[in-house]
């Protein structure tokens, strides 16, 4: 299943735009480097905290009661901020919504979850945000954007993606240390980068399996750093990468224009998303919407496009 025309038209826009950018500094600057998109500086530093005593899996969020909150009989426009691995799975809850409540019309707006918190911060209008973690759920309620308590609906794991054919020969995730490997991750705010780099941490730890210098070299084959996992998973299709690692929805979702490399439970990490309304939003349409992730069927929908069920 593809994205929206929308989003990857979105997506192709940003690609030229700074391949253009890119090729202009070249033009001006004698010996300039091009950059890939998205890219901050080729070789980027991964800084990893001390070891810690739990596994990453003990991050997980307890199963929220359920909530029993219907549509109003009148529908309404709802607009719905969310993370760009939800694509896929809140399109499909579109479409079952609105077939089943007459007058129901449901915008989405969907990028990296930290790109979301500025844009509300900046007054941008919406009535739910779903993050896809805990860390910009935080920062959209300090600056005032979030009404009420957010909700986990929702876990998701990562995966280690390479082309179809896959060029690099990976095998395990030891293999991303790899010299000249180009592996692709989402920007360090993102939380698919954040929970990618904190993967990485947990590998090198483990001295005795990746070696003392495991995480820089893994840094030092980063070539881009991306402004969302649908760019990184782009970005691996394409092959302009060799690997990547993405959510595993968004692994299912390409089938198999990509490989998938499992990374093992212990070096995983479980993404929590949590959802809630939007301050100064349409409450009553929010609040609805919010009981339909957590219902049965919204976490029927929400597996069948590779999440985990926050149950």
């Amino acid at each position: 299943m593809r994205r929206g025309w929308w989003q990857e038209m979105r997506g192709q826009t940003r690609r030229s735009l700074l391949a253009l950018a890119a090729a202009l500094a070249t033009l001006l600057v004698p010996g300039a480097m091009q950059p890939t998109s998205g890219a901050r500086a080729q070789g980027s530093a991964i800084a990893c905290p001390a070891p810690a005593a739990a596994s990453p899996a003990s991050s997980a969020a307890a199963t929220p009661a359920p909530l029993d909150v219907a549509f109003p009989t009148s529908g309404g426009d709802l607009t719905v901020f969310a993370a760009a691995s939800l694509t896929d799975a809140f399109g499909k809850m579109k479409g079952d919504l609105e077939a089943a409540h007459q007058g129901l019309t449901i915008t989405y707006n969907f990028a990296g979850s930290q790109a979301l918190v500025t844009q509300l911060a900046e007054g941008a209008r919406a009535d739910v945000f779903a993050s896809a973690n805990t860390s910009q759920m935080n920062a959209a309620m300090e600056n005032g954007s979030i009404t009420g308590e957010p909700r986990p609906f929702v876990h998701n794991l990562l995966v280690i993606v390479t082309p179809a054919d896959n060029p690099a020969g990976i095998a395990t995730p030891a293999d991303l240390a790899k010299e000249g490997l180009r592996l692709v991750l989402a920007q360090p705010e993102v939380p698919v980068g954040k929970y990618s780099r904190e993967a990485i941490c947990t590998m090198g730890h483990d001295a005795a399996t990746f070696g003392n210098d495991f995480v820089s070299r893994v840094a030092a084959n980063i070539v881009s750093e991306e402004e969302d996992v649908r760019d990184v998973l782009t970005k691996v299709q394409l092959g302009e990468a060799d690997a990547g690692i993405v959510y595993v929805s968004d692994a299912s979702i390409a089938g198999d224009q990509v490989a998938r490399i499992a990374i093992p439970d212990n070096l995983n990490v479980i993404a929590t998303y949590p959802i809630a309304a939007v301050a100064g939003g349409n409450e009553a349409l929010a609040d609805a919407f919010i009981a339909y992730v957590l219902s049965p069927d919204g976490q029927k929908t929400l597996e069948e496009f590779g999440f985990a069920p926050i149950s």
